[in-house]
């Protein structure tokens, strides 16, 4: 079984990091795997990048030509965008493996346009990370629903034009998808359930498999241990919170967590807990929050992460639309329970006051709600870390996501046959 992934790039970013860990996951498994990547960043040599030496150069200048056309709009920050319409012939570079499968992962910021997938004349598998293969443009929605007839006057462009570049790129969709050997992997229920109701792909096969992470990376450590390494006074609450773009990207939700923490504040945890945020946030960019916190700048090492993991006692994830949730699933990983908002991707992974606390959509002072639920009782936070890191060991380990993998790459080749 030889399989090649195609990503934007190998270790940058959360989507390429997920597909290079399937990758080395697949390869532990025995399945003969490859990576053709925009941009390498590690050493592996069953990696290889298109372009060569210029390849980063090349990559960000498409990234750069591909928004061009948005220039035309008054573009909210509502979502990232990619527009896919720069061409990109990789008919040859793929044949070169002569693959029996090949699986696309985060395509987005130009490096694989609509068009490329007509010369991939090998069965396809495509992992859906967010909502960009169902949308004209926008990764994600932000509650728009005119990707179910067709996009145009788009809200996040400000469109007033029922044939817009949305609605153009929704047709070239319609176009050039409908006779390629696609099957989708959505990450979620709630992701599935947004592709079905795309007329784009109504008759495509769909089949549901998370992302998944290192178990044995992410793992529980002594909560006191832990604490010393980031120099954390083990006797306070840790709230932990970590994105990039929090203040530009209404989605992730940061507006509610501050509500969240002056509903804390105001029924006294001011005096008891603290906030950990990692992440593009900082203390002079931070609006000011009711609780004391510390903000720790990006954590791209996994086993530090995974410290700052088992050093907190709850993880807040107050994302308002989201496709999956891997720092839920990581935080789990390391015995930490969490609390987010019943819906999107989170309904899949949080059990209900089992490993953590799902609030009613989009409400703060329920929010709030769990979070003290999760540490005001060390019992239940102990009861509730337990099976968190049950839940993500039995259900999110790579190993067990690669083996859901293969065995879809092995019903699609025997299918070919």
């Amino acid at each position: 079984m030889r399989v090649l992934h195609l990503s934007s790039t190998d270790l940058r970013g959360g989507a390429a990091r997920g597909a290079y860990w399937l990758h080395r996951a697949l390869e532990a498994d025995g399945v003969d795997s490859h990576m053709l990547v925009g941009r390498k960043y590690g050493t592996d040599s069953r990696v290889a990048a298109l372009g060569g030496r210029t390849q980063r150069m090349n990559e960000a200048l498409r990234g750069t030509l591909d928004r061009l056309p948005l220039t035309l709009y008054r573009k909210t920050a509502a979502s990232f965008w990619t527009v896919g319409w720069m061409r990109r012939d990789l008919g040859s570079a793929i044949a070169a493996y002569d693959p029996d499968v090949v699986h696309l992962h985060w395509t987005g910021a130009g490096f694989l346009p609509v068009s490329a997938l007509k010369s991939v004349l090998y069965p396809i598998v495509w992992t859906l990370r967010d909502m960009w293969a169902i949308t004209g443009g926008c990764h994600y929605t932000a509650g728009c629903e005119r990707y179910r007839s067709g996009c145009g006057l788009c809200p996040q462009l400000r469109s007033t034009s029922a044939s817009d570049i949305s609605r153009l790129m929704w047709t070239r969709r319609a176009v050039d998808w409908s006779a390629i050997d696609l099957n989708l992997v959505p990450i979620s229920t709630w992701l599935a359930d947004c592709v079905r109701a795309s007329p784009l792909f109504r008759t495509t096969p769909i089949d549901v498999i998370p992302n998944g992470i290192d178990t044995g990376v992410f793992s529980p450590q002594p909560r006191e241990a832990a604490c010393r390494v980031w120099g954390l006074d083990p006797a306070y609450r840790y709230i932990l919170f970590g994105a990039f773009d929090a203040l530009r990207d209404d989605r992730k939700g940061f507006p509610q967590l501050v509500e969240a923490l002056r509903h804390l504040a105001g029924s006294c945890w001011s005096r008891r807990a603290k906030l950990l945020v990692f992440g593009d946030l900082t203390a002079d960019t931070a609006p000011e929050l009711a609780l004391d916190a510390r903000f720790l700048g990006p954590i791209h090492e996994d086993r530090r992460l995974a410290s700052l993991y088992a050093a907190a006692d709850v993880m807040v994830v107050p994302s308002v639309q989201e496709a999956f949730g891997k720092t839920i699933v990581e935080a789990m990983a390391c015995g930490t329970p969490v609390v987010a908002f019943a819906q999107g991707g989170p309904v899949d992974i949080v059990s209900h006051r089992e490993s953590g606390y799902l609030a009613r959509p989009v409400d703060s002072a329920d929010l709030a709600a769990g979070i003290a639920w999760c540490v005001e009782s060390p019992e239940r936070a102990a009861e509730l870390g337990h099976a968190a890191r049950r839940r993500a060991a039995e259900q999110f380990d790579i190993r067990i996501v690669a083996r859901r993998y293969r065995e879809l790459y092995e019903r699609l080749r025997d299918s070919r046959r």
